[in-house]
């Protein structure tokens, strides 16, 4: 095997931790020697061991402590992102791979936080270990494209969703959308809530359809083990909104919410309101946001909502529904923000994927000038 293999190899590893780690990022470990694999880790939870470590574990494991110890010294060490340097929730990684005398340390991408960016590299290039950085750097980057959209923008990494027609209509005049998209395309957005920390809606919606908001797919249909739980994201709402029977889905169960709007700040159970003086708080709010640990969020919100991200290019990423069939004029349009100067001046996004589900269409795009 060469270099790109156990690179490709750790990102495969890393990717079993999508559905739990966040905030943090996804990392996978490979130790190699001899050109043979002896350990391999994953990232598995939030706050716990990091991939290095549960690598050696898997090392230890398979051969022992004392065999394991003298098989890892002067092994090389494959990881898609830089080893951390600083003790936050577990001590630093590269502590470790210098106290277990490892030779080379090959890592995809250095670490975007700004207190860590080449630290790692620069203390172990220090104690004697061989580096190299940038091996399959974009497969890695594209990996951890929440983390690195978190510690750069300083905000949560933002997916916007529509259900529209193929006239570009996301609901009748009298505000009826259910169904728009067939029921394929509604379990696969499902797939994409369970991915994320959080789901947004504004009021209206909120109000109108009086959404759960929840993940409504078993631990077998997301791929997780039998005894996992089905993760539940945050239920954020923009605007005024208070508890009534408009709102009795919403409000059920005992999922966090959070809404931004202007009434007063306050804690009720699993209720939290964020109080904002100023009519445009979008921003601040994302902020506040992200500092409750919400790396990700899944805007689900009716046109309005949309609009808001849209105008401010407040968005990383856009997924649209296409459904076969025709709302007709004086439906609501599923977009309707300011128009540019010109064509020239018109952001362009970019196509990642195009697939179908039954009759339905589905189109993700991300934004590259956010």
């Amino acid at each position: 095997m060469k270099d790109l293999d156990f690179m490709a190899h750790a990102i495969e590893l890393a990717k079993k931790g999508r559905r739990h780690v966040q905030p943090n990022p996804m990392v996978g470990c490979v130790i190699v020697k001899k050109n043979k694999i002896i350990g391999e880790g994953w990232h598995k939870a939030y706050g716990g061991a990091h991939a290095e470590i549960n690598a050696i574990k898997n090392c230890k494991k398979k051969f022992g402590s004392k065999k394991a110890s003298l098989l890892i010294k002067g092994a090389d060490v494959y990881v898609n992102l830089e080893p951390c340097s600083i003790e936050k929730n577990t001590p630093p990684c590269t502590n470790t791979l210098i106290e277990y005398q490892i030779k080379r340390v090959i890592c995809g991408t250095l670490d975007p936080n700004p207190s860590i960016n080449g630290r790692g590299i620069k203390i172990l290039k220090k104690a004697g270990i061989q580096t190299k950085i940038g091996l399959l750097k974009n497969e890695c980057e594209e990996l951890n494209r929440i983390f690195f959209t978190t510690q750069k923008k300083l905000r949560p990494y933002i997916i916007l969703k529509g259900a529209q027609s193929i006239d570009g209509k996301i609901a009748l005049k009298n505000g009826e959308s259910n169904w728009i998209s067939n029921s394929d395309s509604r379990k696969d957005s499902h797939h994409i809530r369970s991915r994320v920390k959080g789901i947004l809606v504004g009021r209206e919606t909120a109000e109108q359809d009086n959404p759960a908001l929840t993940v409504r797919l078993s631990s077998k249909e997301l791929g997780l083990r039998k005894n996992d739980a089905v993760p539940q994201p945050v239920k954020i709402i923009l605007g005024s909104l208070k508890k009534s029977t408009k709102t009795k889905k919403l409000f059920a169960g005992s999922e966090k919410i959070i809404i931004g709007s202007k009434l007063p700040a306050k804690k009720i159970k699993n209720v939290e309101y964020l109080e904002y003086e100023k009519k445009d708080f979008l921003d601040r709010f994302m902020q506040d946001l992200l500092q409750r640990n919400i790396s990700s969020i899944l805007v689900e919100g009716g046109q309005q909502t949309l609009n808001a991200f849209i105008g401010k290019n407040l968005f990383d990423e856009l997924v649209l529904y296409t459904a076969p069939m025709i709302l007709g004029k004086g439906s609501k349009d599923t977009m309707s923000s300011k128009a540019p100067m010109s064509i020239k001046k018109s952001p362009r996004l970019k196509l990642i994927k195009l697939e179908s589900f039954g009759d339905d269409i589905k189109t993700t795009y991300y934004n590259p000038n956010a």
